[in-house]
């Protein structure tokens, strides 16, 4: 009976941290997240954490959950880029260069990681990039500000850096979805986001639902 309620416990709060943290909520997800790390040191828990303080934009801690759960699981892929693409926002290049770049090597066939060690290598698309990221965040805070011209000022200035990123494009969608009520715009930019990264999911679900609003003529 113990270890089933331990396991139940265990399953719970990091369900429900996910749960939060999916939703935007990571400010309320951090405690189940904390307590589901503190029952299990798994690498799973320390990468949810990681997670939770990079949307709460507390890098420095989420790079020490991040290096320690690359150094439990080095063939973790997504831990690896996570680490990486922390790195990249704080213009550490040499620190990101080699990971991804043993990535790159250790999957030789795997066009997306091929491209992050290409695009961390070449200076101007690595500052691109992050610039791209940075203007992302300024949208986010004018987006809470009600500030929403400036919004899609930063969107469209982070589409022209990096116009390959399928995540400027599912913001831009969702801009337009949800702040313009453009279904047809929002549809074009979902799409765009789909074709870049079809094994998205959430891309996968604003390409439908948007299609069906534009099927009702909405």
């Amino acid at each position: 009976m113990f270890d089933y309620l331990e396991i139940f416990r265990k399953n719970y709060y990091r369900n429900k941290g996910q749960r939060l943290l999916l939703k935007g909520k990571p400010t309320k997800a951090f405690p189940y997240l904390e307590k589901a790390l503190l029952m299990d040191n798994s690498p799973h828990n320390l990468y949810n954490l990681a997670l939770n303080f990079i949307a709460m934009q507390r890098n420095d801690e989420a790079e020490k959950y991040l290096i320690s759960t690359v150094l439990e699981t080095p063939d973790n892929a997504l831990a690896v880029i996570t680490l990486s693409d922390l790195y990249m926002q704080k213009r550490e290049w040499h620190k990101a260069e080699p990971l991804l770049e043993k990535l790159s090597d250790t999957y030789p066939n795997n066009k997306v990681y091929r491209k992050y060690y290409e695009r961390v290598s070449d200076p101007q698309l690595r500052e691109n990039y992050v610039r791209a990221k940075e203007l992302l965040n300024e949208t986010r805070n004018h987006i809470y500000k009600k500030e929403f011209d400036q919004a899609l000022k930063c969107l469209l200035q982070a589409e022209e850096h990096d116009p390959q990123s399928s995540y400027v494009h599912s913001n831009l969608g969702s801009f337009y979805l949800r702040v313009k009520k453009d279904p047809r715009k929002a549809f074009e930019y979902y799409n765009n986001a789909y074709q870049l990264n079809p094994n998205n999911k959430a891309f996968k679900h604003n390409l439908e639902l948007t299609r069906k609003l534009v099927a009702k003529g909405k």
